[in-house]
């Protein structure tokens, strides 16, 4: 699978998501079926796009992680570990950050965008050495993001069979 197609359903996945919504006004809609109210002052949780839409139409204040902070924690902590190892991201973790990225102004959003790319960029180094030489385990899958579990897999493989082509079968 393609990492636009896994980023695409996990995305999907993230905003059916419940998320906590602070409601700003007194509301009540039914539409297709679906009931929601709202008292001002309530705190209710709900699917992350609905959410979404409350906040944008100032009913209600989203309580979105700020990723902005988890970009810092998560170059931080890549530093730390050293170059041959990788630290935990959460599996959605690009995901959420390209969605939190549209609300920023253009010089957050550069700035922002200049960290993530170093972010990934140095991920993406040690990815390549560690999957030349090690299988995905358990242990790194549940370390990476949905999009670097792709990309791991794609390095392995190619590297697996780069040295199959070099070596051929050296036993005959």
């Amino acid at each position: 699978m393609e990492i636009d197609e896994v980023q695409k359903v996990h995305l999907i996945g993230y905003k059916l998501k419940d998320a906590k919504l602070t409601i700003n006004q007194d509301f009540k809609y039914n539409v297709a079926g679906i009931k929601i109210d709202g008292v001002q002052g309530d705190t209710i949780n709900m699917p992350q796009w609905i959410g979404k839409i409350l906040s944008d139409n100032q009913l209600g204040t989203l309580d979105s992680p700020d990723m902005i902070t988890e970009l810092k924690q998560a170059l931080s902590k890549e530093k730390m570990v050293g170059e041959y190892q990788i630290s935990t991201l959460d599996p959605h973790f690009y995901i959420k950050l390209r969605e939190s990225m549209k609300e920023l102004n253009r010089d957050d959003f550069d700035m922002v965008e200049s960290m993530m790319l170093e972010l990934f960029r140095m991920r993406r180094g040690k990815l390549v050495r560690i999957a030349d030489s090690i299988k995905l385990n358990t242990e790194l899958y549940n370390k990476l993001t949905v999009e670097e579990n792709v990309f791991y897999k794609i390095i392995y493989e190619n590297s697996k069979e780069f040295e199959r082509q070099i070596t051929g079968d050296l036993n005959e």
